[in-house]
């Protein structure tokens, strides 16, 4: 029983890691209002993401959306040290905006569904990030 138990506990510890492992991207965007909206192309595979660090200029709304012909690629959107997401893609779709009232610093976190992921299915997007008029 007991090699049984350290058995599974290393394919765990193992499996673990190898999620630990699964690549982020992180890229910066800074917007300024008004400007042309950013199309900003890319590809996942399996649980790999990329994380955007967005900023946005007060007084304007900040625009995202996301094209992808896997339907199960998803964005989510958190504010700089929120514990809560403030757009989660699989529940809420492919578009966001919000009101920026102060300067903004946004993650914007692109990813496939765990269905896709874990099928190590590809991906490739167009996030289009924008920071409107108010």
């Amino acid at each position: 029983m007991k090699k049984i138990l350290t058995v599974l506990t290393c394919a765990l510890v193992l499996q673990t890691s190898a999620w630990a492992l699964d690549p982020v991207r992180q890229e910066k965007v800074e917007l300024a209002q008004g400007a042309p909206v950013e199309k900003l192309s890319g590809k996942i595979k399996g649980y790999a993401t990329v994380k955007y660090s967005v900023t946005a200029p007060a007084g304007s709304k900040l625009a995202i959306k996301l094209d992808s012909a896997n339907t199960s690629t998803c964005f989510n959107v958190s504010q700089d040290g929120a514990d809560e997401a403030l757009f989660v893609g699989s529940r809420d779709g492919n578009r966001y905006q919000v009101a920026v009232t102060a300067p903004g610093h946004y993650k914007v976190l692109v990813y496939l569904m765990r269905n896709a992921a874990r099928k190590d299915q590809t991906a490739s997007y167009v996030l289009e990030v924008g920071a409107t008029g108010s």
